[in-house]
């Protein structure tokens, strides 16, 4: 295993529950969000190489400042009527404009279990504002290149789009979003992941930023 580890190549690809490690290390280790995520594509690329990595490689992942723009809209704009335990950060499949993309949307529930394995809390969500859905171009834009013909599809789907929406909620639950969300909803747990499996729990909002669960 190298300095941050790498993916192993299976019959079906990247090893899916090592890159989930990967993720997770990098949360922890906090680095900037580009220097994360080419570490990880890097990785990624040696264990399964193809022409669409670097092309993946140059979305700007740094550019944080549209989900900025979008993530304080629902607190600000359709705050939860009651208090809430936890927040949702949900990756999915729409259909915008007849195209199939990723995308990132929020809600929020009464219920929260700080269990990396059990995300049955966010079922159900109390809370689903409008302006929930991101709209994320960099997402939308993972989607389209790996899905082409003869493309990576979920060997890249699944790190990169769950990489960047951990990395990107976790580097904005700062500051003035973070105040923001605090306002609204108060002191509540966070995770980031795929409705339909795997997950990250980033931690609890506090006044200022995101602080480690108990």
């Amino acid at each position: 295993m190298g300095e941050r580890g790498e993916p192993k190549v299976t019959g079906m690809g990247i090893d899916f529950a090592m890159m989930h490690g990967l993720i997770v290390r990098e949360v922890v280790e906090n680095r900037d969000i580009r220097e994360s995520m080419d570490g990880l594509i890097a990785q990624c690329a040696a264990a399964s190489p193809h022409p669409q990595w670097q092309r993946l490689q140059a979305l700007p992942f740094e550019d944080l400042s549209p989900l900025r723009q979008w993530i304080e809209r629902p607190f600000q704009l359709d705050p939860p009527p009651e208090p809430l335990a936890g927040l949702w950060f949900g990756l999915f499949n729409p259909v915008y404009d007849g195209n199939v993309v990723a995308d990132l949307y929020v809600c929020g529930s009464k219920r929260f279990q700080p269990d990396p394995q059990d995300n049955e809390w966010a079922v159900g969500p109390d809370w689903r504002p409008e302006y929930c859905y991101a709209h994320s171009s960099v997402l939308a834009r993972i989607y389209e290149v790996t899905y082409e013909a003869g493309g990576l599809g979920n060997d890249a789907e699944y790190p990169l789009c769950l990489a960047y929406a951990v990395l990107a909620v976790r580097s904005l639950f700062s500051g003035a979003v973070a105040k923001t969300v605090f306002d609204s909803v108060g002191s509540v747990g966070v995770a980031v992941g795929f409705d339909s499996g795997d997950f990250i729990l980033l931690g609890r909002v506090a006044e200022a930023s995101l602080l480690p669960l108990d």
